[in-house]
């Protein structure tokens, strides 16, 4: 059954690799893993390091600061797609299903975490005009737009700048997402805003308190705007006592969810980190090779099939149309 993905760092992967002097990234280390796992389409989301520090481990030149990082992302990875004709950027939903009929992986580029705008609004509208339709402003760490899901000191929620941007993004038709936003930075979106939001990649509060995850009331803020949730694989945000979480656990997330607001609402957004070797993926569901797993978890847990395909592929479809065209 295929599947849509609304977030993954592949973005990160390809930067690291192509500044090492390898070629053809997708083809070697990621197009096998889609394919086995049928994750038909994707949200590649560019993240960019807060600080350079926070980027170092990534990159071996002389940074400058995180326009540096994206640029330099931004330029290895437009090198990539140019040259691996088997994925293809999509600006639309519609595109999105013209190029999966044609036997191609579509991709909409997305943005996590605006650090490197360096305090200018009207950085979307260069990512826009490069192709972006995705945005969330921050990552965990505050900045110029708005307090992250880590705050430091107080949640401030968005500033002046925030509020100006993602009324910008709405304007251009962008999926506006809140996965990484504080709290109060959540609700000032919710009150700027008219359209539907996404969470790309968060779970549900009250089975695991992880400040990435949403609670109730915001997950059905969700739902009344016609939104989408996409479920997080990274076992953290899965259980408290994360080394025990397996693909089933995650299941229960997307039950709860369906149960609160209906399975309507429900996405995948996996945020597989197997390419990070620092990182220890969740069992069962270690990489896009397993995700027909999830989906059999899901089934486990009572959801039908016609449910499965809704959280598969036609939700977050249906978003990205209502958005995007």
């Amino acid at each position: 059954m295929r599947v849509f993905d609304l977030h993954t760092d592949t973005m990160m992967d390809v930067s690291n690799k192509v500044g090492k002097g390898e070629t053809d990234v997708l083809g070697k280390h990621h197009m096998p893993d889609y394919k086995a796992g049928e994750v038909g389409g994707q949200i590649f989301a560019l993240w960019v390091p807060p600080t350079v520090e926070d980027g170092a481990e990534y990159f071996t030149e002389n940074l400058t600061g995180p326009q540096d990082i994206m640029m330099r992302m931004l330029a290895r990875n437009f090198r990539e797609f140019r040259d691996y004709h088997t994925v293809e950027l999509a600006y639309t939903g519609t595109d999105i299903e013209r190029i999966y009929d044609e036997g191609k992986s579509p991709v909409l580029l997305g943005i996590e975490g605006f650090y490197g705008f360096n305090g200018e609004p009207g950085m979307i509208d260069v990512m826009y005009n490069l192709g972006f339709r995705h945005g969330m402003m921050t990552w965990n760490n505050d900045n110029e737009f708005a307090s992250g899901a880590e705050f430091e000191g107080e949640d401030k929620g968005l500033t002046e700048l925030g509020v100006y941007t993602v009324k910008r993004m709405e304007e251009l038709g962008m999926l506006i997402d809140v996965s990484h936003l504080s709290f109060r930075s959540f609700w000032d979106v919710m009150d700027a805003t008219t359209g539907p939001v996404i969470a790309s990649h968060s779970n549900a509060w009250n089975l695991c308190h992880c400040a990435r995850n949403l609670k109730d009331d915001q997950i059905k803020a969700i739902a009344e705007r016609g939104g989408v949730i996409g479920m997080n694989t990274w076992k953290g945000f899965i259980m408290e006592d994360m080394e025990a979480a397996t693909e089933k656990d995650l299941a229960r997330h997307a039950r709860y969810i369906a149960d609160l607001v209906g399975p309507e609402y429900v996405a995948c957004g996996f945020d597989f980190c197997n390419y990070f070797s620092e990182e220890d993926p969740t069992p069962g569901i270690r990489s896009a090779a397993d995700a027909q797993n999830f989906l059999h978890a899901l089934r486990e847990v009572g959801f039908s099939e016609k449910e499965v395909e809704m959280i598969a592929w036609d939700n977050a479809l249906r978003v990205i149309k209502k958005v995007l065209g």
